[in-house]
Formats: C-alpha cells, sequence, structure tokens
C-alpha cells in the first residue's frame, strides 16, 4: 500500500511540475528536464511514468476535462452561467495560460491534446445551451455554437490578455474591483440577451 500511496503522489507531483511548465513556456518550450527539477525528482523517475512529453501534456488535459465535465449550467439566468464560467477561469489562472500557450502552438504543431474528449465535452455543453434555449432561458435567436464561444471568451478574455484589459479599464482582472463591475457586467449582458430574444 505505501508503494501505491508514494507512486500516487509522484505522479501527482510531476503533472502539477509539467502544469506549471506548459503553462510558462508552452508545449513546444517545455523541457522534461525542467518538468524533472519542478517535480524534485531525477528524469528517469519522470519517464518510467510517463513515456514523453505528449504524454503529460494529454494528461493533464484529460484531468481538466474531467474536473469539468461537471460542470452544469444549473443557474437558470444567462448572466449567472456567464459568471460561472468567468469565476472557474479566474479560480485556474494557470489552466487560462495553458490553453493560451496551446492555441499559440496550434498552427505549427497541428495538434489538439486528447480531442476526442475535449469534443465529446463541448459537444455535451453545447446540447446543454441548446436545451435552455428550448426552455426559454437562453436566447433562441443566436446559434448555440456561437453562444458557446461566447462563453469562452467572456470567461477567459480579461484573463489571457492582462495588459489590455489594464489599458481598457485601468484595472488587472486580479483586482476584486475590477472583478465585481465585470460580474455585473456579465449579468446586464445576459439580461440585454433575454431581452432581445423576447423582444424578437
Amino acid at each position: 500500500m505505501g508503494a501505491i500511496r508514494d507512486a500516487a503522489r509522484t505522479r501527482k507531483r510531476i503533472v502539477q511540475a509539467a502544469r506549471q511548465e506548459f503553462a510558462a513556456r508552452g508545449f513546444a518550450g517545455a523541457r522534461i528536464d525542467a518538468i524533472a527539477k519542478r517535480a524534485k525528482i531525477k528524469k528517469q523517475l519522470l519517464y518510467h511514468y510517463y513515456a514523453s512529453k505528449a504524454a503529460l501534456f494529454d494528461e493533464i488535459v484529460q484531468q481538466a476535462i474531467e474536473l469539468r465535465e461537471d460542470l452544469a449550467m444549473a443557474d437558470e439566468a444567462p448572466g449567472a452561467i456567464f459568471r460561472q464560467r468567468f469565476l472557474t477561469a479566474l479560480n485556474d489562472p494557470t489552466w487560462v495560460r495553458f490553453v493560451t500557450w496551446e492555441a499559440l502552438d496550434y498552427p505549427r504543431s497541428r495538434r489538439i491534446a486528447r480531442q476526442d474528449r475535449r469534443e465529446v465535452a463541448l459537444r455535451n455543453q453545447r446540447n446543454a445551451i441548446i436545451a435552455k434555449q428550448f426552455h426559454g432561458t437562453l436566447p433562441k435567436t443566436v446559434k448555440a455554437e456561437l453562444l458557446q464561444l461566447a462563453l469562452y471568451a467572456l470567461a477567459t478574455y480579461p484573463l489571457a490578455y492582462a495588459p489590455i484589459t489594464k489599458m481598457v479599464t485601468g484595472k488587472l482582472p486580479s483586482d476584486p474591483k475590477f472583478q465585481e463591475e465585470w460580474m455585473a457586467f456579465l449579468d446586464q449582458l445576459g439580461a440585454l440577451l433575454t431581452a432581445a430574444d423576447v423582444d424578437g
């Protein structure tokens, strides 16, 4: 049992270290020896658990998918849904940097980690949006897939592009005042979307 617990702890340390390294340098820039150093283990031990950098990257994405699969859009008001997504991104800035690097690497690598699982998760989210459109809690006049993209943009843009957020608003996204104002705006936007759909 002790060996199993030690292996689980080692895997966790490796994944945490890799997450930080990928977030800091992207897939192309991350180095296995740097990940091993962050995890405070020998590189050979890292390879015992993960055969390659790609395998580590896939493991991080897999864990993120599992954590987010149960993130249901339970609140009826669109603004509450927008706020939920923003707060999820706000509480996990490393993941925001991680996926930003993945997007930057994509034109060169043409690689999408765990694409099959992510497509399933995205399809489930889109189906949840369609269901809310059917019940009148999200606007029917907006394409579900475009609304889904907008949800991601509203959740992550201020965090991923902190300098622009600062130049536009005078506040960093880490500033509680900005967060308060942004979430109030998301509520207003949700109300406008609903009103526009009713008026249409």
